[in-house]
């Protein structure tokens, strides 16, 4: 769960699960009847759901198509487990909730929840105890799996498809660019105001900032950065295996700070935390160094969405 972006990359290839592993086809019996043999069909909506601690409620939303009178189910139990990536230990099982299912052949029934994380901590018990009662004290990559049974006439069956929901650090989450400069050997050469970008909570302290270096596409790679949350600085970036975007070395305003002429290093690299609405703001220098040619200084502000 370190790696939240890849996670929620790979997801997005999983957002509709069938129940069944091979396709039926529509089998009639004489003219007397027009009754098809159909499974009641699973689509999970919100595959990875981001658990970020002072959120009220967090949305769950799957569709269930029902099968035939044979087949059909008349309700949807989805059943928690809770994992602690510090001990590596699970808790037990425990029922989320029922949810009742549209009779018709092939009628489809939307379930969209929000969930607390009083029904989420509810009747788990993980490491001798129950979950905390403080959100705040879930360590980040921890998380839940949400599995699904459907209720038959003739007893439960499990559908295939499971919610992850993933414990990240509050400031976490999706960003838009509101201003941003980029100087490539003392030349003002853009910005990239508008884009999204994700920063991604590796640990306690170190988020990764992920598919851009400055105005560049750097898909599937990331730098990541430090915070102290105690005085809201930010060290960028701390290098990944994947190194920088190009030229020969990282430079930061800690290290290099002359080399940064023209964006600001005073006031920047910090996070601006909005209590009351969210809306974190995190301001970045970084940059790199080409032997022989020189600096490229990036600057940007992000708004957390």
């Amino acid at each position: 769960m370190k790696n939240i972006r890849i996670i929620i990359s790979l997801s997005f290839a999983l957002l509709f699960v069938a129940v069944s592993c091979t396709d039926d086809d529509f089998v009639t019996y004489g003219d007397e009847t027009s009754t098809k043999l159909t499974d009641p069909y699973l689509q999970i909506l919100t595959p990875v759901i981001s658990f970020q601690a002072g959120t009220p409620s967090y949305n769950m939303k799957f569709n269930v198509i029902n099968g035939n009178e044979a087949t059909r189910v008349s309700s949807i139990d989805v059943y928690k487990v809770f994992t602690d990536i510090v001990t590596g230990n699970s808790s037990n099982e425990a029922l989320l909730g029922t949810y009742p299912v549209g009779p018709g052949i092939g009628t489809s029934t939307t379930i969209d929840e929000q969930l607390t994380y009083a029904q989420l901590k509810e009747g788990l018990t993980v490491n001798g105890g129950p979950l905390p009662d403080d959100e705040t004290q879930l360590a980040l990559g921890s998380g839940w799996e949400l599995r699904f049974e459907g209720q038959q006439a003739t007893g439960k069956i499990g559908l295939n498809g499971n919610i992850q929901i993933s414990v990240l650090s509050r400031f976490a989450g999706l960003y838009k660019v509101i201003e941003s400069a980029y100087y490539r050997i003392g030349v003002n050469s853009g910005s990239w105001d508008g884009t999204e970008i994700f920063i991604g909570s590796v640990d306690d302290t170190t988020f990764s900032h992920n598919d851009w270096w400055g105005p560049f596409a750097w898909a599937g790679e990331a730098f990541n950065f430090s915070l102290n949350e105690a005085t809201n600085a930010i060290t960028v970036p701390i290098l990944t295996p994947s190194g920088i975007y190009a030229g020969s070395r990282a430079i930061s305003c800690v290290t290099d700070a002359a080399l940064f002429a023209n964006v600001p290093c005073a006031e920047s690299n910090v996070l601006i935390p909005d209590e009351v609405n969210g809306k974190h703001i995190i301001k970045l220098t970084y940059g790199y160094f080409t032997d022989g040619s020189g600096p490229r200084e990036f600057y940007e502000v992000l708004e957390k969405l």
